[in-house]
């Protein structure tokens, strides 16, 4: 299991229990894989700088998460297959140095 950051923006267009559901879907992906959300950071709803889709604003959040290699791929189909998630994109998060 690696450690693993995501970004990701939803349709921020949807009602409140369908970014809710695209945000435990999300996390349904990860913990069916056999792994863990270590933190999850909704950021609300922002402005873009400019249109992505045609849409102005989005849904931020930001996920923290442990989990198998492979997992990141199936999210990767997530972002590309599910008309709710705007854009995403998952990371390995750097390690602090003091």
């Amino acid at each position: 299991m690696r450690d693993y950051e995501a970004m990701v923006i939803v349709d921020a267009e949807l009602e409140e229990g369908d970014i809710q559901k695209a945000v435990d879907r999300f996390s349904g992906v990860i913990t069916d894989a056999g792994g863990k959300v270590t933190k999850l950071d909704r950021w609300g709803v922002r402005r873009f700088a400019y249109e992505i889709n045609h849409k102005k604003e989005g849904y931020y959040f930001v996920a923290q998460f442990s989990s198998a290699e492979d997992t990141v791929a199936q999210l990767d189909r997530l972002f590309h297959i599910s008309d709710e998630f705007i854009r995403g994109k998952v990371t390995h998060p750097v390690a602090a140095t003091k």
